[in-house]
């Protein structure tokens, strides 16, 4: 084994470090801010001791507006510089949730580098640190070659560092106009770049469904709670232990502490009763409307209070409710408050979906549409912020969250210079603009549960059957909703493999447009009569063939988008495109950790297709008319020609001809020449 170097390493560092020009500098025993001391004190070393630890040296940098601390750890080995994931994401976190101290924090400088800068984020103020790794290795010949990476971190996701660059030696931080300049303009830069952001999406849904995987099983393993159970359990943990803070991050509804889950059997006063307390106190404060807080509190009665799940036995130390919320709260929180990912309990859905019983289907009938497809089809619908969007098929409630977060978005933008009416119109966004209907309770809880935590955008999540009895109104009022958007995922088990969906609800909407992304066996065949009465009323403006590996089961899907109340025309033309090829990369979902890769400028892809149907200029030019899309018409009267097939020209050309021509005579040269052709 070779010897580690990195008393040297520290040696040429420092001396670099001391020449750079900055005032506030300090070495491992030393100290430039109390604050950062008291925080990292605070928290565990890099071998996860009790008593904190300290960076080899830390450099506090200024341009004058910004000031922000970096951390810099040292290590003198072949390979130690840093510990990346598949998504060349920095390691700070194991595949269970934990911080992974034996393997990546103590092990490699720009992990460790990153762990202080992080405690030192989320103890005080700084808006961002930089955390820079150095590691140097020795040749035969003695000389010694230097790497150094430098990453920046920020306050919104103190965890998730980004790269910034790779040097040779320190110039880069030096105190000097030129230097300074550049730094803090890349700083500003590499935190606004869309594949790092991509990226980083990717690893947070990476992140929280192993923690999610590994605590459903603890769960059934150890507690042996039947499927119904377990999302509501989960579900009313997860609305105790968030809280609720006002616009200034203080509490007004204090999270549930575990160690408040003291086992008592005393009227209540049990952990059960305690936990729905919460559950109570919490959705009063979202200000949900009160037959809808009734509704979830006696959906969830029976789980937190009439329950054994309340009683310990005589070698128990704890009830199996407290063994449950403390891993809940020890797990997932940290994510939920790190990560700020748009569809969180949409990971949680698909987890516990492995363990529902989905009645008149099978387990993949109900899955989990990817952000990205939701986001897509919001946009290829126009969501803006004065529209009404609906979904008669809701699941975890991910169409809804991606339109409100773009209609949202639409309003901040429309009512940046008036805070007042900005405020009220995204809180009509929230109460009235957003409708979804789920058939199936224990779906229907976290699909509330979803919005609740996601922007409070569940005011008129319905709890009913959209195919029989749900008649287009609002959940609290007989008042119609005036939908102009829709966007579905059906059950691919009903009638027209779910386009009896689209019908259903293309009859109660009367403008504006409408997204599904279906089996597309559906347009070919499986929904012919459904097909033809939808296009009686409704416009089919594009047909986009998607990756058959894009859910869970591989099957072949469309999306079709539709213009609502224009009768489709015989020469009205529709956009077919082949997005197959989307960009990314996808593994065996079974069996990977991380199983979504950009390889190949996935939100470039989607954004060009948007381009191309909405009638704008493109930026890109990753599809070409006549190769992966073109425009033709359909036959209103079939129903079964709605899906993307390569067009392949078969009319001869002059150059055709000429090659024909070519071909044969040549062929009658050899025979002379052989003596085959006996004409001659």
């Amino acid at each position: 084994m070779v010897a580690s170097i990195e008393t040297t390493v520290k040696q040429w560092g420092d001396a670099q470090i001391r020449a750079l020009g900055w005032q506030n500098i300090a070495s491992e025993n030393e100290s430039v801010d109390p604050r950062i001391d008291e925080t990292l004190k605070g928290n565990s070393s890099k071998l996860g001791g009790e008593g904190g630890g300290r960076p080899d040296y830390t450099v506090i940098l200024s341009n004058g507006d910004k000031t922000i601390p970096a951390f810099i750890e040292y290590k003198g080995s072949k390979g130690k510089l840093e510990k990346l994931d598949k998504q060349e994401l920095v390691v700070l976190r194991g595949n269970g949730g934990d911080f992974d101290y034996k393997s990546a924090i103590s092990k490699y400088a720009v992990n460790g580098a990153s762990y202080y800068a992080m405690n030192a984020l989320k103890g005080t103020d700084y808006p961002e640190a930089l955390a820079i790794g150095v590691n140097g290795t020795k040749d035969s010949t003695g000389i010694v070659t230097y790497e150094i990476k430098c990453y920046v971190l920020n306050q919104k996701d103190p965890e998730l560092p980004i790269y910034l660059g790779s040097y040779s030696n320190f110039d880069f931080l030096k105190n000097n106009p030129t230097e300074k300049r550049y730094l803090f303009q890349k700083l500003a830069d590499v935190q606004l770049d869309p594949r790092e952001l991509e990226q980083r999406l990717i690893r947070d849904d990476a992140k929280i469904e192993a923690v999610l995987q590994e605590l459903n099983q603890k769960i059934h393993d150890e507690q042996q709670i039947i499927p119904s159970q377990r999302i509501n359990i989960v579900a009313g943990s997860l609305m105790a232990a968030v809280g609720v803070q006002d616009r200034q991050g203080d509490w007004k509804i204090t999270r549930l502490n575990p160690s408040d889950l003291t086992g008592s059997m005393e009227e209540g006063n049990t952990d059960g009763e305690k936990i729905l307390t919460k559950v109570r106190n919490f959705l009063k404060e979202r200000d949900l409307p009160v037959p809808k807080q009734k509704q979830i509190l006696d959906y969830l009665q029976p789980n937190f209070v009439n329950s054994n799940l309340n009683k310990k036995s005589a070698n128990e130390l704890q009830t199996p409710l407290k063994t449950i919320y403390q891993e809940i709260y020890d797990k997932l929180i940290p994510i939920y408050d790190v990560t700020g990912i748009n569809d969180f309990t949409g990971k949680l859905f698909n987890v516990m979906n492995a363990w529902v019983d989905v009645p008149d289907g099978g387990a993949n009938d109900v899955v989990l549409t990817p952000r990205y497809i939701t986001n897509f089809m919001a946009q290829l619908a126009q969501v803006n912020q004065d529209s009404y969007v609906w979904d008669w098929a809701l699941g975890s409630g991910g169409f809804l969250i991606s339109a409100m977060n773009i209609m949202i978005g639409d309003a901040h933008i429309n009512y940046a210079n008036d805070l007042t009416k900005q405020y009220e119109k995204i809180e009509n966004i929230k109460t009235k603009q957003l409708l979804g209907v789920e058939l199936l309770p224990n779906v229907y809880i976290l699909a509330v549960l979803n919005m609740i935590l996601m922007g409070d955008g569940s005011s008129n999540i319905v709890n009913d059957n959209s195919l029989t009895s749900y008649e287009g109104k609002y959940a609290y009022n007989e008042d119609p909703f005036p939908a102009d958007v829709f966007l579905l995922n059906p059950p691919y088990s009903a009638e027209g493999n779910g386009m009896i969906f689209v019908e259903k609800a293309f009859n109660k909407q009367k403008k504006g447009f409408g997204a599904v992304i279906i089996q597309d066996s559906a347009g070919s065949g499986k929904a012919t009569e459904i097909n033809k009465r939808i296009l009686k009323n409704n416009k089919l403006k594009a047909s986009i063939k998607m990756p058959i590996d894009l859910f869970k089961a591989s099957v072949q899907t469309s999306i079709y988008l539709f213009e609502v109340g224009k009768p489709h025309k015989a020469d009205d033309n529709v956009y077919f495109i082949d997005l197959r090829e989307d960009g990314y990369t996808r593994t065996n979902r079974k069996k990977a950790k991380t199983n979504l890769f950009n390889t190949n400028d996935a939100k470039g892809h989607y954004q060009e297709v948007l381009d191309i149907i909405l009638d704008r200029s493109k930026k890109t030019d990753y599809f070409t008319e006549g190769d992966n899309y073109y425009k033709d018409t359909i036959d209103p009267e079939s129903g079964k020609d709605w899906n993307y097939n390569k067009k392949i020209d078969t009319t001869p050309t002059e150059a055709d001809f000429k090659k024909t021509v070519s071909d044969y005579l040549s062929w009658e040269v050899s025979q002379i020449l052989k003596g085959e052709n006996q004409d001659f």
